[in-house]
């Protein structure tokens, strides 16, 4: 197994740009602002022609902002996407993931909603998935003024944001009894509690040469976590449910050369057994390189992605 060229290369430049930095550790604004830049800077072309309205859902002291998303041509009508940035629960928001939610959209002829939930540690768990599951209950309620389908409502997040929409999804079956059509996790975060010698591809692409560090995912941990909740709650380290029976078909992306990469393939097997897997799809890539437009290995992965998302709603009743 080889990394794709283009890919290699950006690494490269990645870690020439850390190796001149002094070493510090840096406060969660600056890790906010390095990965806003480095998002909008990696990003692409932005599709022009996907309209976009902005929203506000209403919770009880807060408000939810979100972007509605609709193609020039919407292929299937009856149906909408929810969508949830990665970012480590922390890092992340509209505009990072606005090039790739537009592309997916246009490509899918789908429409997209994406959420910009509370971020850690201003907000700790459970405040982003709480803000998801309000996104959840608002496409519901206004399905009809939508015009779309309660039965082809799908959710898709990359990393932490697969994480979110993993956990959703839970939730969605068992405690607020909201149907999902599907769900599509893009190298999830999957378990934060066991030892990172648990998985191999953590050992041997944690160490910060590959882009995601193990101490990277320890912070977001410690960030999204309070004292008192545990991180081998189902809810954080969904990897730890014991039940996954219930779960919508679920297809899943993963990276070859990213640490999350194991414990992808133990969901994709475990799913697999419980005839729950409608796909698996694995590049030669890193972690977070879905959202990188300008490497063409991206641009594969959203075209097959958006392909499969067109085709699988169009296939529901």
């Amino acid at each position: 197994m080889s990394m794709d060229q283009a890919t290699a290369a950006l690494l490269e430049q990645f870690n020439q740009q850390a190796a001149a930095l002094q070493p510090h550790k840096p406060t969660i604004e600056a890790s906010r602002a390095g990965a806003r830049t480095m998002f909008l800077s990696l990003a692409g072309d932005s599709d022009p022609d996907c309209r976009v309205e902005s929203l506000q859902l209403a919770a009880t002291n807060h408000f939810v902002p979100a972007r509605l998303y609709q193609p020039q041509q919407l292929q299937v009508p009856d149906a909408i996407v929810l969508f949830l940035h990665g970012g480590g629960w922390s890092l992340g928001d509209l505009d990072c993931y606005d090039a790739l939610v537009r592309s997916l959209c246009q490509q899918s002829g789908v429409r997209f909603l994406s959420v910009e939930y509370r971020l850690a540690p201003d907000h700790p768990y459970p405040a982003g998935l709480d803000d998801a599951c309000l996104a959840l209950r608002w496409l519901h309620q206004q399905s009809a003024e939508l015009g779309i389908s309660a039965t082809k409502i799908a959710v898709m997040g990359d990393s932490a944001g697969g994480n979110l929409a993993l956990a959703l999804s839970m939730r969605a079956s068992r405690s607020l009894h909201l149907p999902i059509a599907g769900q599509y996790l893009i190298y999830p975060v999957l378990d934060v509690h066991s030892l990172h010698d648990a998985y191999p591809s953590r050992l041997q692409f944690g160490n910060g040469d590959y882009l995601l560090a193990r101490s990277a995912i320890d912070d977001t941990r410690n960030w999204y976590l309070t004292d008192e909740e545990r991180s081998d709650n189902p809810e954080i380290s969904p990897l730890l449910q014991s039940r996954l029976d219930d779960l919508p078909p679920t297809s899943l992306l993963l990276a070859n050369f990213d640490p999350l990469l194991d414990e992808g393939k133990i969901l994709a097997e475990r799913l697999q057994a419980l005839g729950l897997l409608k796909r698996l799809d694995s590049y030669d890539s890193i972690h977070a390189f879905v959202s990188f437009g300008i490497l063409p290995i991206s641009q594969l992965a959203r075209t097959r992605l958006a392909k499969q998302l067109r085709e699988d709603l169009l296939a529901l009743v």
